[in-house]
Parts: structure tokens; sequence; C-alpha cells
């Protein structure tokens, strides 16, 4: 309600000559936009490729892309933002950089307000609710959703119905009962993980965890929930399914994003938990050996459906507070995020945030997973952004491989960890006592 009040407020300020009184076009036109994003996958052929051109077409201003490895992006967009560089005019970043992109970028209430204005079919309310949640950091919108990827559960529909399962299991009890029944080795396991320790661990952990009612951390506080006993529960029985039931690959402790989704086309596995848009690559007739056996669902809940729950992650477009150019930025912005472009751009692999989009019929006869997607992320909770994050996180890598491989149980791991957390929550000035 008071976001709604304050877009009210901010459509109003146009009779008063406020900030939006100003034509989405007033500035002069530069001869080109500089976007600074990240280089990893292919979702952004779509946006380069189809969407620029069009752009320069239509306004005669070249968009000049620098798509850069994970570490070098964040590191250019901390320096030139960190000094108050007008060089970047579009600054793609995703959920776990909020925390420290948020000083540096307009509000982007604002922004919505002038794309309503210059057009009203942008359909604000189009966008799930999970996308404009992860886009928010500390009560700010700072940027407008692109790619939302979420977990959910991939599953060769005919190998459980064969073991007697006739929809894809419910909760953590029916998951682990269907994975004994497929459960063929050496040839093919039940279920794939991205075991490796990395930045994979989180993903592969986080439905498990929340599903289960676990928590992280309180940014605000410094408490830790980590080790708690839905957390700790969570945890040993994801463990289990490695060590105690040997239903997953023995080399899934060594996969991550490429692996689990190679695993798949090769049949190595009848179920997983992993990113949305895999279901894509998985599927794929003209790479998988599996493809036109996956169907999809909602990850479980921990004893009932209700409580399933997963993680939100993805991309998103924003206006650095220091931008000569923030009219035309916003002008990009409302095309790339158009409807039309949206849908444009999940035939050729993003993951949209519209939900109109994830739900269109022919996307859904085309590539199955959009709508169990769309479902996921309303419900979903963004990858933590606070700054801090980045280093809880690796300790939270090592407790969870640890446990992977055997070498602790869940309660130790996870005692570890929260141990490790408030450690560095108090280096962070977070954490009291």
């Amino acid at each position: 309600m008071d976001r709604l009040n304050r877009r009210r407020v901010l459509q109003a300020s146009l009779a008063a000559g406020g900030l939006l009184a100003a034509p989405a076009r007033a500035q002069p036109k530069p001869e080109k936009l500089v976007y600074i994003g990240e280089n990893q996958g292919g979702w952004k052929r779509v946006l380069m490729e189809e969407v620029a051109p069009a752009f320069e077409r239509e306004t005669g201003i070249r968009v000049e892309f620098t798509m850069l490895p994970v570490d070098a992006w964040r590191a250019r967009l901390k320096a030139e933002l960190g000094a108050g560089s007008s060089g970047i005019d579009i600054a793609q970043w995703s959920v776990g950089m909020a925390g420290w992109m948020a000083p540096h970028l307009v509000d982007h209430e604002e922004v919505v307000a002038k794309i309503a204005q210059r057009d009203p079919a942008f359909a604000w309310d189009d966008f799930l609710a999970g996308s404009k949640r992860a886009a928010t950091y500390d009560g700010k919108l700072i940027g407008i959703p692109y790619r939302v990827t979420t977990g959910i559960l991939h599953y060769q529909k005919a190998l459980l119905a064969q073991a007697g399962f006739a929809h894809a299991p419910a909760t953590f009890a029916e998951f682990e009962r269907a994975a004994l029944a497929v459960n063929t080795p050496p040839d093919r396991y039940a279920v794939g993980i991205m075991g490796k320790q990395g930045s994979g661990t989180y993903t592969s952990l986080a439905s498990w965890l929340y599903s289960a009612g676990g928590r992280l951390v309180d940014f605000k506080t410094g408490e830790v929930f980590i080790n708690e006993p839905k957390a700790v529960e969570a945890l040993q029985f994801y463990a289990d399914l490695v060590v105690k039931h040997k239903v997953t690959p023995p080399e899934v402790t060594t996969w991550e994003y490429d692996e689990i989704i190679a695993g798949g086309q090769r049949d190595r596995y009848v179920m997983t938990q992993t990113f949305a848009p895999y279901g894509t690559l998985i599927n794929d007739p003209a790479n998988s050996r599996t493809a036109g056996r996956w169907a999809w669902d909602t990850v479980p809940g921990h004893t009932a459906k209700e409580q399933s729950r997963t993680w939100i992650d993805g991309h998103f477009m924003a206006v650095p507070r220091y931008a000569r150019n923030a009219d035309w930025s916003i002008e990009f912005i409302r095309m790339a995020c158009s409807r039309q472009w949206q849908l444009r751009s999940m035939e050729r692999g993003n993951a949209p945030p519209r939900g109109t989009v994830l739900r269109d019929t022919d996307m859904v006869a085309k590539l199955g997973w959009p709508p169990v997607a769309a479902a996921a992320i309303e419900t979903g909770f963004p990858t933590p952004a606070h700054p801090a994050w980045d280093t809880l996180e690796v300790a939270l890598r090592s407790g969870v491989s640890e446990t992977l491989l055997g070498q602790k149980t869940a309660k130790q791991a996870l005692d570890a960890v929260a141990a490790d957390w408030q450690r560095g929550l108090r280096r962070a000035g977070i954490r009291r006592g």
C-alpha cells in the first residue's frame, strides 16, 4: 500500500512540474549508451543481437556492451560506481550485488513511473512479485528485472510412473521413497545434485532448507539461524541422499552448472532440483538422449506440498545515479523488458520475470517448465543481498561439502558454520557481543 501511494504521488508530480514532468526523451541524444554486464551464458543473445539493433534503428543511438567474467564485471562496477563515474549508462547486476550497488543506483520506483508515462502498456503489474522482491534492497527498488532464475524439480515422468509414482514427489518422505525406487546404478541413479564445493552449493541446498522452514541469518540484528533444528534436518536429508542412500552418481561432488545439465542429457539421473531454465537444455532434442522425457513441478515441501519454497536469483537492469543519459537508459530498459522482447528472449534461453510470458500458451507447449517457474518465483526467497553474504557463503560451502563427503554430520557442520558466521558478522560490525 505504501508503494502504491508513493507511485501515485510520483505520478501526481507531473502536473506540478516535478520529477516526471520532463518527457522520456528530453535529454540530448547521445551517440551511444554504455552497458556493463556479465558474459556467462547465452541468455543475453536477444538483448545484444536483436534489442540493441532495434533500439538503434528507432533512436539512432548505439548500445556499447562490455560483457565481462563475473569477477571482472563486479570489480568494474565497484571501481567506476565507487568513483562516481558517469561512464556507465546501464548497469546489469545480480541479487547478491544489491547491497553494495544500492547506494549508486537511482530509485527505480521513479523509473517505473517514467516508463508508465511513456508506455502505459509496459504493465509493471505483469512482473512477478518474487522478481520485484529480488530487485528491492532495504525497501528501495533498485532495478528492473530482466532474468529471474529459481529452483524447481525436474524429473523423468515415465520412470517415476514405472516405479509406481503417478505424480512428482510432494514431500521429503515421498522424494526419498521415489529415489530409492528408481535408483538403478551404475548406469542411472535417482538424483542429480551440484555437489562441488563452489558457487552452486547454496542453490543446491536452499530449496531443501527453505521448504523445511530453515533460515539463514538476520543481517539487522546479527542473529544466526543456520544451525537451528529445521536447517540441520534439511541438510542431513540432502546429504543422506549421497552418503547414506547412495542414490546420486558417485561423481556428483565434482558437479556444478555444466555437469548437472550434461548429467540430465546423458541419463545419469531421474530427478534433480536445479535452475528452472536448465529444463530447456536438459530436454533439448539436439543435445540430449533424454529429450521428451522430462516433466517439472515445484520442489517438495517438508511434510506437505504447501511448504514448498525455493530460492530466487537473477539479473536486473539499472540506471546509475551518475549516468549522463538517464532518460535514454530508461528508454532502452523499457524496450528490453517489454513483453514483446521478453517473449522473444525466452525463445533463446532467457528466464523472463513476466507472468504472462512464463504462462504464454506457445511457450508452455514448447518448453514445459515456465509456468512451474512462475509459481515458484511467487513464493521464493531471494538470495541474500547484504554485502557480508559473500563471506558467509564461503563458510556455508565448506560445511555443506563436509556433510556431502560424510566427514561431518549436518549438526556438526552447521554448528561450525554458525560459529564462523558469528565471527564474520562481528568483524563486519553487524553482530554485537
